[in-house]
């Protein structure tokens, strides 16, 4: 069994962690996809869509996301793809979309699909009424067969979700349920437009683990305006006493180029870099403290939990939904804004709702970008999604998987690698390379060797987070 490290121990200090930003710190992809989407073209449409499905002969159970973009108030830290809306005639418009949507998408494939994993995100799902919900769960059911032991999982708001939700989603086999807490300090939550009491909080976890949720995901989120490690403290000791299953702690993306209403938080003062450093830091250790298995630098989970297993023995998968145990090579998206993922390209949905519908209205489909992968595209992307997965790079699997010699076709790369090595961050054995603790927290760097296409597009990598 490989075991790339203990992430469940904390023997790295905040020193070093400092140390690590200060040394490795960059801005590169975070890579949920390979390549990124500035690679992405607009000559991928609808009509290759329509190949890539039709062509689509490997029988292996696939994944299926659903964005559900509407929310009754928008959140000021918010960079999802949402609508704000109270128009129940736009709401039945995209339903009826969807479904359509998936009639044509699961019309396409040669066989009918089988499904590892259903998802929905937004935007809020629950935004939908029971019944409304329920009728989407009920059309990709038709449409699309689920293996036995299927995971299904869906986001949700508290404030939104009622305990009627929260049955129907059992009922139709739903056992894992996320939701973004972001922060319980009401100053914070006043100022980004988040509000909902810990008292909320708690009794809502207590509601979906008693109707028979097996799984509970909390996300939080920092570097948000007025947060400080006192009050970051009682928000994550309140998260512990919860005791989610999984946790995921991002930093804030304040992307006001893209989303206008994030400007509006500048005038309160955005934690500094330091700050935001301190403060994944403090939550790091508590968790793991607490018990957590440390997986990379932002997710979290219970030993018990299907993750941290999958955590040790090296089987986690990266895809546009994040980290997950479901290995899975395609992955069909469904609704504005989505992206589907399988080995011969990325598909990228519509953004704009009214467009979407009006799409989907006239062809069935809405792609409007999208990238076809060579094979070369195929062999660095399995390189990184492994990497970024589970911490290591093992030539042997990617030899068998695809013919080449690792050492002769990555000459160059092997060479920048034997400075991560050297560094410390990576350890080299007879089996290949794996990510010690502290190399957890560069993998992006690592990642960033085997991609071909930064070589040549330098100047948008402003456009990248922070890779630590």
């Amino acid at each position: 069994m490989i075991k790339p490290h203990d992430g469940s121990a904390m023997d790295i200090s905040d020193e070093k962690i400092r140390e690590l930003v200060e040394r490795f710190s960059t801005r590169g992809p975070r890579y949920t996809s390979y390549p990124t989407a500035p690679q992405w073209t607009e000559k991928v449409d609808s009509n290759v869509y329509r190949e890539v499905l039709h062509n689509h002969t490997d029988p292996s159970p696939i994944a299926l996301y659903t964005h559900i973009p509407f929310c009754a108030k928008l959140c000021l830290y918010c960079a999802c793809n949402v609508r704000i809306t109270g128009k129940q005639d736009l709401v039945e418009r995209y339903l009826d979309a969807l479904k359509r949507e998936t009639e044509t998408v699961a019309g396409l494939f040669q066989t009918r699909p089988k499904l590892a994993q259903m998802h929905f995100g937004g935007g809020t799902p629950t935004f939908l009424t029971p019944d409304q919900l329920g009728g989407v769960i009920d059309s990709l059911d038709a449409n699309f067969e689920s293996i036995p032991g299927a995971e299904r999982s869906i986001e949700v708001d508290p404030r939104v979700t009622t305990v009627e939700h929260l049955e129907m989603l059992r009922s139709k086999g739903f056992q894992r349920i996320s939701m973004g807490v972001q922060d319980l300090d009401e100053q914070v939550q006043v100022t980004v437009k988040r509000e909902y009491s810990e008292e909320q909080l708690t009794q809502f976890v207590a509601d979906a683990r008693r109707v028979g949720f097996e799984g509970v995901n909390l996300d939080l989120i920092y570097g948000l305006p007025f947060q400080t490690e006192k009050t970051w403290k009682r928000t994550v000791d309140s998260i512990i006493a919860i005791r989610p299953d999984r946790l995921a702690v991002f930093g804030y993306a304040h992307v006001p180029w893209m989303k206008p209403h994030q400007k509006s938080l500048e005038k309160f003062g955005l934690p500094s870099p330091e700050e935001r450093l301190s403060l994944a830091i403090q939550c790091r250790r508590a968790f793991i403290d607490a018990g957590y298995f440390a997986i990379g630098l932002d997710h979290f989970a219970l030993p018990s939990d299907d993750m941290a297993i999958a955590f040790q023995k090296g089987t986690i998968h990266r895809n546009f939904m994040g980290y997950t145990v479901q290995d899975t090579e395609s992955m069909v998206a469904l609704g504005v804004s989505s992206i589907g993922d399988f080995p011969a390209a990325y598909v990228h949905n519509q953004m704009n709702t009214d467009k979407y519908i009006e799409q989907i209205e006239s062809e069935g489909l809405a792609i409007t970008q999208g990238h076809q992968l060579s094979k070369e595209d195929r062999l660095r992307r399995r390189v990184i999604v492994r990497l970024m997965g589970n911490f290591h790079i093992l030539p042997a699997k990617i030899e068998q998987e695809f013919g080449i010699s690792f050492e002769e076709h990555f000459a160059s790369e092997i060479l920048e690698l034997q400075k991560y090595v050297d560094q410390g961050v990576l350890r080299r054995d007879d089996s290949g390379w794996h990510a010690t603790v502290e190399g957890t927290f560069v993998v992006r760097n690592i990642a960033m060797i085997f991609d071909r296409y930064l070589e040549t597009d330098r100047e948008k990598t402003e456009r990248y987070s922070r890779t630590i």
